[in-house]
């Protein structure tokens, strides 16, 4: 068939091209995309072998593209296990394919049984696929998940009807040596191309989305900390579509005094137990951010004046029993907290974080280790006031 000797050419360049652009989306740190190319190469390989069978005898071709087939679907499962933040199960996976060749063997070269040895490389591929697919259905996080697993749902679903069909109903295997005259080839490579394109543009859509979010999330985050930096901090206020609340702005006291005393490494510990201190103790929906050296915005959306002063002596205090002997020195670190409400009359955020920032101000003057809410009555600017709560707050 002439068709059949298309796709034959078809699908190897179609495999070929989307395993090298894979590998190249791996080069950019996706995991899967590591395993989902090698496996796109070696299905390439396998789909390739019908068109060398002039070169090598045609029992040994098709073995060996059952062997790529089985070694292919390997590799797709495993991408599937990665994204889905599964456990690899290689061992398990290689051990049935193992068996399942066995059985292969003894079908084309002891029973010589050409439909027994396509089905048994056919239920192979879709077992390890399947297995994926039931380990990854409740790891489903968004739409790119949603259309993946569905893809692979049509490869077994066409691989399964496809066997149903020219085994059960047809059967049409043409014999080993006229493979690609066969109705069963015709409908393996015809059907087979559509469904290897959802999943590989499917897959191809979901790393890349992935790796896309990952850099964005890596440019967005302080390295040291891992909060949010000033640019991470702007899109959490957009996405937060001009929610109100309560922003806190945090600096630690003396910090110049901590590193010219004990070092940058362990300024730097400071910092980070500090950050991690926020990190820990945020409300669902805050967001904190690291704006440079030793101060810090936080941002409590839907939080009155009053409870955004609460958590920032909270913090205050947690911060100030801190043992410090672990990171190697005994003297007493603590921060100052500025507190500010929303106003009416604000244009945007940094309006608030402006009387944030000038009762923070006030805080240092009073003398470190304090914090200090905007003026009474709120449009007061002049007048930060000192936030007064139980030393019992922890």
């Amino acid at each position: 068939m002439e068709s059949a000797n298309n796709f034959a050419f078809l699908l190897p360049v179609m495999m070929l091209i989307f395993g090298c652009t894979f590998l190249i989306v791996g080069r950019f740190g996706s995991r899967e995309a590591k395993l989902w190319g090698p496996g796109y190469l070696v299905s390439a390989a396998a789909f390739s072998m019908p068109l060398i069978v002039g070169f090598i005898p045609d029992r040994a071709a098709s073995l060996i593209a059952d062997l790529l087939f089985l070694i292919s679907f390997v590799f797709y499962s495993g991408a599937l296990l990665c994204r889905f933040g599964r456990p690899s199960s290689l061992m398990p996976r290689l051990a049935f394919i193992g068996a399942m060749y066995a059985g292969i063997l003894y079908a084309a070269l002891v029973a010589e049984s050409v439909p027994i040895e396509f089905l048994l490389d056919d239920l192979g591929c879709v077992l390890l696929l399947a297995f994926a697919i039931v380990m990854s259905l409740r790891r489903v996080r968004h739409t790119a998940d949603k259309a993946l697993l569905t893809a692979s749902a049509l490869v077994v679903a066409e691989t399964v009807i496809r066997n149903a069909v020219f085994v059960f109903i047809a059967p049409s295997y043409g014999g080993s040596g006229g493979f690609l005259a066969s109705n069963y080839a015709f409908a393996m490579q015809a059907g087979a191309s559509i469904p290897a394109l959802v999943f590989a543009l499917s897959a191809l859509a979901a790393a890349t989305l992935d790796t896309i979010a990952a850099h964005r999330d890596a440019a967005e985050r302080d390295p040291l900390t891992g909060l949010l930096n000033r640019r991470g901090f702007d899109r959490m206020v957009e996405e937060s579509r001009g929610a109100e609340g309560t922003v806190i702005i945090c600096d630690i006291d003396n910090f110049k005094w901590v590193n010219d005393t004990f070092g940058h490494g362990r300024g730097d510990d400071v910092i980070r137990a500090f950050a991690e201190m926020l990190r820990l103790r945020l409300p669902e929906g805050g967001f904190a951010a690291r704006f440079g050296g030793e101060e810090f915005v936080i941002f409590l959306p839907s939080a009155p004046l009053v409870a955004g002063a609460d958590f920032a002596n909270r913090v205050r205090l947690a911060f100030a029993a801190i043992d410090r002997k672990a990171i190697g020195f005994d003297g007493k670190v603590t921060a100052s907290f500025g507190v500010a409400a929303a106003n009416a009359a604000d244009h945007s955020l940094y309006e608030q974080i402006a009387r944030a920032d000038k009762a923070l101000y006030a805080a240092k003057e009073a003398g470190r280790n304090k914090v200090m809410v905007e003026g009474e009555p709120p449009h007061d600017m002049s007048g930060p006031r000192l936030y007064h709560a139980s030393e019992q707050h922890g």
